[in-house]
């Protein structure tokens, strides 16, 4: 789990890792979403999850330059996560959409703002611990990054009311 000693490869490592479940917890949202406007808004925020990982990739390798053992393609590929963004473990999202009807667009978004918003208060708490000013640095630019996904989720979320 990251906290505000963790040093920056660490650190990278964990945020790819928690970007990874996210993506995968929303490309499973858009194949269960009913309406089109969930589906796609689904399918962009995997995306947007995608760059970040693309991102957090770029970054760990300008620094090793690249000199790993196991290059990064395989550690990509290989790397299963545990946690989604926010530290949420995946068994937790498992309950979650037990808790809500993920049979409703609703019941997704919901789920999907809770999980953003764990997400932002994680990379907030960790922008103003981390020692290292790289660290700090990248944490506040993950912290921006899910500010947006939660007004893109609210926007959404106000979209399917109107056309349920």
């Amino acid at each position: 789990m990251l906290t505000g000693r963790t040093g920056l490869l660490e650190s990278l490592i964990e945020v790819y890792t928690m970007e990874k479940g996210t993506r995968e917890f929303y490309l499973r949202a858009a194949e269960s979403a009913h309406l089109e406007v969930s589906k796609e808004a689904f399918k962009e925020l995997s995306r947007w999850e995608d760059e970040h990982m693309g991102y957090i990739q770029y970054l760990y390798q300008a620094i090793t330059e690249d000199r790993e053992f196991v290059s990064f393609e395989e550690f990509k590929e290989k790397v299963r996560p545990d946690t989604l963004e926010g530290g949420v473990p995946v068994k937790d999202i498992e309950k979650w959409l037990e808790e809500y009807s993920f049979s409703d667009e609703l019941g997704a978004i919901i789920v999907a703002l809770k999980m953003e918003a764990r997400a932002y208060a994680l990379y907030d708490r960790l922008s103003k611990e981390a020692e290292e000013p790289s660290v700090k640095a990248i944490m506040e630019d993950l912290k921006d990054w899910e500010e947006g996904h939660i007004k893109y989720l609210k926007d959404l979320r106000l979209k399917v009311t109107e056309t349920s």
